[in-house]
């Protein structure tokens, strides 16, 4: 199928933007000097290639990338480590292995060739995973951008039938630039650091809009089979499941027995890309583990609460208050979103999702991580998206400038959000993503 000229000048400004904003972000990383922990530092030591790769690594690669890149070269040793996705694991090893190591090893092929650690692997293998993980992270991102492009086209016919009274969407046919501006949204990202230092949540990201755009194509098995994949990254990936009851809900309502299928057929996916790590886990370490006698025997559950740390309130405490103010932003767009399109039907199930997992990072999770998490939920790119459209021109529609009381400044700035609030969520993203990356490379929460 041909691709029209308008699309091509859209991919292109996509991919321009996004090698500018992810080259910042990765310099950004490197300007910092001193990090709180240095984990990250003890693995890339290795005499055998250049200083300058050590230093990289070890700024772009800390927090739980460790367990990630330290998880794919040897496997599950610690049964903490069930906290993470396998088929992440399981990617960064495939590329490493088949497309990274080898190439090192050309350059560098002391690696090939030195020390072993105490489980037999090769020291070296390590700056494979490391930067194989940096690869995937980055192609995943993109590919995530591209396919929201798409899946943002799909979608506006919804989201135009009722907003079309209040944005500057076309309503005659012709070119919106609705999904560019989703898309280059999405690559300014709360997410910001994360979405290139090796975490999972670009790749899960990818296939969750991948998902959305075969459902909103009638394609439930393609849609079961992208989100089965999302368990496998992460386990929260289980939530997608929701769409699948909406829509067999709404196809049994109707009689529409062969979308029903479809529709079960896809939610089963879910079910066993969910289920599949989890049995695996019970075989391997029951009857010898304390959680094999829950109710429901998930060492999934068990290892985030009792390793992590999760659980219903644990995290509401004064200490974490910072963590929580990091969270705000990110909460009140998922907000903004559902208020925008509950009423909606056929973005109803994304709303459900999105707000249960709202639910799950304010109670369960460790608030400050939903700005990583939620890079899954297009709804808050499409709202900022039409809020751009919607926002006041500037000079128009402005209140008094004499009011210098505190009242009166309250008042101005309350109202210049109501009238701008898309700009300001976009200066948000910029400024974040950056003071992000100076965190995060400083070893800072959050992560």
């Amino acid at each position: 199928m041909a691709v029209s000229a308008s699309v091509k000048n859209d991919i292109r400004l996509i991919s321009s933007t996004f090698v500018v904003v992810k080259s910042m972000l990765v310099i950004i990383t490197q300007l910092v000097v001193k990090q709180y922990d240095t984990s990250s530092q003890l693995l890339f030591t290795s005499p055998h290639v250049p200083p300058l790769l050590n230093y990289l690594l070890s700024r772009l690669l800390v927090w739980d990338t460790v367990f990630f890149i330290k998880t794919a070269q040897r496997g599950y040793v610690y049964e903490q480590e069930w906290a993470f996705g396998w088929l992440w694991n399981g990617t960064i090893r495939l590329v490493g292995d088949w497309l990274v190591l080898p190439f090192l090893t050309v350059l560098y092929p002391a690696l090939a060739v030195g020390e072993s650690d105490d489980v037999g692997n090769k020291v070296g293998s390590i700056y494979g995973y490391a930067i194989a993980a940096v690869i995937i992270a980055h192609v995943g991102h993109y590919l995530a951008v591209v396919t929201l492009y798409f899946t943002s086209s799909n979608i506006e016919q919804h989201i135009r039938s009722k907003s079309s009274d209040d944005t500057k969407l076309p309503s005659d046919g012709s070119q919106s630039v609705f999904p560019v501006v989703s898309a280059l949204l999405y690559i300014i990202s709360p997410g910001g650091i994360f979405m290139s230092a090796g975490y999972a949540e670009t790749l899960f990201a990818f296939f969750s809009f991948l998902g959305i755009y075969f459902r909103e194509t009638e394609q439930h098995i393609l849609a079961g089979l992208a989100f089965f994949v999302c368990c496998g990254l992460r386990g929260n990936g289980v939530l997608w499941g929701i769409i699948f009851l909406n829509d067999l809900f709404e196809s049994a309502k109707v009689r529409n027995w062969n979308k029903s299928i479809a529709v079960i057929v896809g939610g089963s996916l879910v079910g066993i890309g969910f289920l599949s790590s989890q049995v695996y886990a019970y075989f391997r370490y029951c009857p010898d583990r304390e959680w094999c006698n829950n109710t429901v025997p998930l060492i999934y559950g068990y290892v985030q609460g009792h390793y992590w740390n999760n659980g219903f309130l644990k995290y509401w405490r004064t200490w974490q208050i910072p963590n929580f103010l990091f969270a705000f932003p990110t909460w009140f767009l998922f907000y903004r979103s559902y208020q925008k399109y509950r009423s909606i039907p056929r973005l109803r199930p994304y709303v459900i999702v999105e707000m249960s997992m709202f639910v799950m990072s304010l109670f369960l999770w460790h608030v400050q991580i939903i700005t990583r998490v939620g890079t899954c939920m297009p709804l808050v790119y499409w709202y900022v998206a039409e809020r751009i459209f919607a926002d006041v021109p500037e000079g128009e529609g402005g209140v008094a400038e004499n009011q210098w009381s505190f009242k009166g400044f309250v008042r101005r700035a309350r109202e210049d959000f109501r009238q701008h609030e898309g700009l300001w969520e976009v200066r948000y993203m910029v400024t974040w993503i950056g003071v992000q990356a100076v965190l995060y490379a400083s070893f800072i929460p959050p992560a």
